[in-house]
């Protein structure tokens, strides 16, 4: 059986093992290229197989990395001149490469890697949820309407108490007034209990802002489409801007950090990549 290596650009693209091994079937081998702050998900995936070989990089630059997977490349063609080769990257940048090695006799190929079946779950479920609430508002509206005659029974009960004014007036000439006067500061307890009522509802017209400007934001690159930034510094900018003018750095990173845990993007070193 030949040995089958697989060169995995992990700033590229993110599989898993078990999607490693579609990509790549029967492999032996498996050469992880990642950056710094892929450390700790890389190690995760070497921790899971006994033939996978971590490969950080090193230095700087916008190839970096391509550069150290096309030295291994090579240096592993050269160690073992009868295996299979695969590079997992849709980095198309790395084909005259390949297409080289194929004319000098090595067995070698690129496969990509799309994760296509996530944004269309996320694309559905708010259809399902907008149905969802359209039937709830419609079983509501039959319930509102029979309360309708309820309210207009209670208007005739309300008449009695009316009749009885004019003995609570004959009630403020006789010294009882007084002491319905002393007991007067009870109705200070009602108050008294609204006031941390209003204080705990302050803080939920800030979050439902927050969520507004999330879902605003998150809209907007998505009308985007094709045009939006890909480099880090653009993309920043950008939700600055559609952030307005009262925008913070605290502002705009707390909004960041929110679009990369709900998977709206994707940060890898220098580079975002949209879901």
């Amino acid at each position: 059986m030949k040995e089958l290596h697989a060169l995995v650009d992990y700033e590229n693209v993110q599989p898993a093992l078990e999607e490693l091994a579609l990509l790549a079937p029967g492999f032996t081998d498996v050469w992880l290229f990642h950056g710094p702050h892929q450390d700790a998900q890389a190690q995760q995936l070497a921790m899971s197989h006994d033939r996978v070989t971590l490969v950080c990089r090193s230095g700087k630059g916008k190839n970096a990395l391509d550069f150290h997977l096309s030295f291994y490349l090579g240096y592993v063609a050269a160690r073992h001149p009868d295996a299979h080769l695969v590079v997992v990257a849709n980095d198309k940048g790395y084909d005259p490469m390949l297409v080289h090695a194929k004319a000098l006799g090595f067995a070698v190929k690129r496969v990509g890697f799309k994760v296509e079946k996530v944004p269309a779950v996320k694309r559905v479920a708010p259809a399902k949820a907008a149905a969802s609430t359209k039937k709830v508002a419609q079983a509501a509206k039959p319930s509102t309407a029979k309360k309708a005659p309820a309210a207009k029974a209670s208007v005739p009960a309300k008449k009695s108490p009316a009749k009885k004014a004019p003995a609570k007036k004959a009630l403020v000439k006789k010294p009882v007034a007084k002491a319905m006067a002393n007991s007067a500061p009870a109705k200070k307890i009602p108050a008294e209990a609204a006031t941390p009522a209003k204080k705990a509802a302050r803080p939920k017209p800030a979050a439902a802002a927050a969520t507004k400007e999330f879902t605003r934001v998150k809209n907007a690159l998505a009308k985007m489409g094709p045009e939006r930034p890909h480099k880090l510094k653009s993309f920043l900018r950008h939700v600055e801007s559609m952030l307005g003018k009262d925008s913070t750095p605290v502002a705009v990173e707390l909004l960041v950090q929110k679009l990369v845990q709900e998977h709206v993007v994707r940060i890898s070193e220098d580079k975002v990549l949209y879901s």
